[in-house]
């Protein structure tokens, strides 16, 4: 079920009102009026819509524009690929918010004075200017802490550097609003209250966003050798298939000198060197009266036609691989050409897991193995896996407001 209603599009970009929204909007109604509620969600709106064109310009795609109770958030697919462009995207939000609020109040002085129209004119200016100068505080989910990370990464190169300090930022924000939501209590008004809600709001957002920078840098440093895991048999290509099903492929009950740990990856070797991959799948299409005649070579995949990455192979490049063809493993091989080891879903978050200090059960590890997506905070872009360096994909970040 979901918790948004689509309430139009403009220019392909479909405009949803998350249900949370509705509480809020009340609230204003019945606190400033129609005019002010709807100017809001229109002002709202086009702050998103600025910073979704500016990133459309830069080719990329807009998913939607979701309005919250705490704002508004343009899901976008990706991010810029340039420090530049998202400064970009991200300064566009602010800068239409002051142009609206230059706008407004020009028009306010030529509005009758102590009339209506003054006054939502007024209200107008004043929620556009609030709306800008509170998303330039410089902290992630904030405008203004993309635009510190874009400013760090391009000042050092390194996107997730300048991710996790602009989050750091952002949870310095959020304690700072909290903080002074407690004081405005404390002075009396409730108003203190939606400060410090908003304050959590961000504290807990930029925490988020720290924790993903934190696992990309990590992802960043890992390569191909350092992940994989050596779960496979390797095998007498001359082995009878018979001989193959029997002490390999017969539930281990049934069995009592079977491995505790059977594998079921399985090489074939002739001379000290690796002939291919078994295809236990392959025996289907074999009269069983041929197992005991045939060898494993009749159900070989060559070495040739397997395909994997080397042991220096950047870590995002391997995610990238698995994304893009759905492989269940990813060999990896020697120089030489012989297997090194295997790398799944699970070897991968489990290792990430333990660099960061924490250490998965057995069981969430192979619930990873069995899943078909990667946990978030995995998804590497496809125009920054050749370069080693894995990254989030950008959704966007949520924009904010306080009544005047």
């Amino acid at each position: 079920m979901t918790s948004r209603l689509r309430i139009g599009s403009l220019w392909g970009i479909p405009f949803f009102i998350d249900y949370t929204w509705f509480p809020a909007a009340l609230l204003l109604v019945l606190s400033y009026g129609v005019l002010t509620a709807m100017g809001l969600f229109l002002s709202l709106l086009a702050h998103e819509l600025a910073h979704s064109l500016v990133a459309r310009a830069y080719g990329v795609r807009v998913n939607s524009i979701t309005l919250f109770i705490f704002g508004g958030m343009a899901a976008i697919e990706r991010e810029v690929p340039r420090p530049l462009g998202a400064f970009c995207v991200a300064v566009a939000g602010p800068l239409l918010s002051l142009g609206l609020f230059v706008f407004f109040s020009v028009a306010r002085a030529w509005a009758v004075p102590e009339s209506m129209l003054a006054s939502t004119l007024t209200s107008l200016a004043a929620i556009n200017l609030t709306i800008a100068l509170f998303n330039l505080l410089p902290g992630l989910p904030l405008d203004g802490g993309q635009m510190l990370k874009a400013a760090i990464w391009g000042w050092t190169g390194d996107r997730q550097k300048g991710m996790l300090w602009a989050a750091r930022a952002g949870q310095g924000v959020g304690w700072g609003l909290v903080g002074l939501g407690l004081l405005v209590v404390f002075w009396g008004s409730l108003n203190g209250l939606w400060v410090g809600l908003i304050g959590l709001f961000i504290l807990n957002t930029a925490r988020r966003y720290s924790q993903y920078a934190q696992l990309q840098q990590v992802l960043a440093r890992l390569k191909a050798a350092d992940v994989m895991t050596r779960q496979f048999r390797v095998l007498d290509a001359n082995m009878s298939l018979r001989e193959f099903v029997d002490r390999y492929l017969v539930p281990s009950s049934l069995r009592p000198e079977a491995p505790t740990q059977p594998a079921d990856v399985y090489f074939a070797e002739e001379d000290g060197r690796y002939r291919g991959l078994v295809r236990p799948e392959l025996l289907n299409d074999i009269e069983r009266s041929q197992w005991d005649r045939l060898t494993l070579k009749a159900i070989l995949k060559p070495m040739e036609q397997l395909q994997g990455v080397r042991e220096e192979t950047p870590i995002p490049q391997v995610i990238q691989m698995m994304r893009q063809a759905e492989p269940r493993r990813i060999l990896v091989f020697t120089p030489t050409g012989a297997i090194a080891g295997l790398i799944d879903r699970g070897d991968v978050v489990a290792m990430a897991a333990r660099q960061l200090g924490v250490v998965l059960p057995q069981e969430v590890v192979q619930r990873v193995r069995d899943s078909e997506e990667w946990p978030p905070g995995f998804q590497v872009e496809d125009n920054l896996a050749g370069e080693g360096s894995p990254s989030l994909a950008w959704q966007g970040s949520p924009d904010f407001h306080q009544e005047p």
